[in-house]
């Protein structure tokens, strides 16, 4: 991934973090697959995707960081067993997995020294980590039970309490049968990661009179939880007091 020197964050726990809060990932990798031809049907247009693209493939689900001390890290997912994604991660299995963090459209319009110069542009904020790694598909019952506890505690965790709300949800809430049949058709993806690569573009580079433009209007024009975000990042990754 291309990182400019001011937007690369190299500190571990902060791209944990940002994988812990938005665990929704992309995996990434090459292949076709025991047949040797992984095209598909487009039934929008009737044809067959060229080989060039179809030996891409890309699946959104959610991830579990799963730490170790050795420094060996490992990120776990589920797929559903139909995928045919599956099989190429098993005959290739070197993948990337993107994680995005919060982001945000920002105009110059929210730039005080425009009025004076005009010469400033649109432009994005946001923040991503790629985990580069090696797939193994595994088919255990008992460890892909172990993940959707994990994912689950993972993300009812981030649910608030109290009786305006409906309680947390558990896994043993769903009778043993029902997800015993669930079971059968997905399986668990284990990804030993080799390393990460962190990209956080929050206005580092821009004047402070600028940057303190761009927060007020995230807090008041962008608003809600995306724009409080934004604004908070920006003031944690900017190199000045703000």
């Amino acid at each position: 991934m291309y990182i400019p020197s001011s937007f690369n964050v190299e500190d571990e726990s902060e791209q944990i973090k940002l994988i812990r809060e938005n665990p929704l990932g992309i995996i990434f990798n090459c292949g076709k697959g025991s047949s040797g031809n992984s095209s598909f049907w487009n039934p929008l247009k009737g044809t067959r995707a060229s080989p060039s693209f179809s030996d891409l493939h890309a699946t959104h689900v959610p991830f579990v960081f799963e730490e170790n001390e050795s420094g060996k890290h490992k990120i776990k997912t589920h797929l559903a067993a139909k995928n045919h994604h599956v099989e190429i991660l098993e005959e290739s299995p070197q993948c990337l997995v993107v994680f995005q963090g919060p982001h945000s459209y920002i105009s110059p319009s929210w730039y005080p020294l425009k009025k004076k110069t005009h010469k400033f542009v649109p432009t994005w904020n946001y923040s991503a980590v790629h985990v580069y790694g090696t797939a193994h598909v595994v088919k255990n019952k008992e460890a892909l039970l172990e993940f959707l506890e994990q994912v689950t505690d993972q993300e009812e965790g981030k649910r608030p309490e109290g009786e305006a709300y409906e309680e947390k949800w558990k896994l043993s809430d769903a009778p043993a049968a029902y997800i015993d049949a669930k079971l059968k058709s997905i399986v668990l993806l284990e990804i030993e990661i080799d390393h990460m690569e962190g990209n956080f573009k929050y206005s580092q580079g821009d004047p402070k009179q600028n940057v303190e433009g761009i927060i007020e209007n995230l807090e008041t024009e962008v608003s809600g939880e995306n724009g409080r975000k934004v604004a908070s990042l920006i003031r944690e990754h900017y190199p000045q007091q703000l």
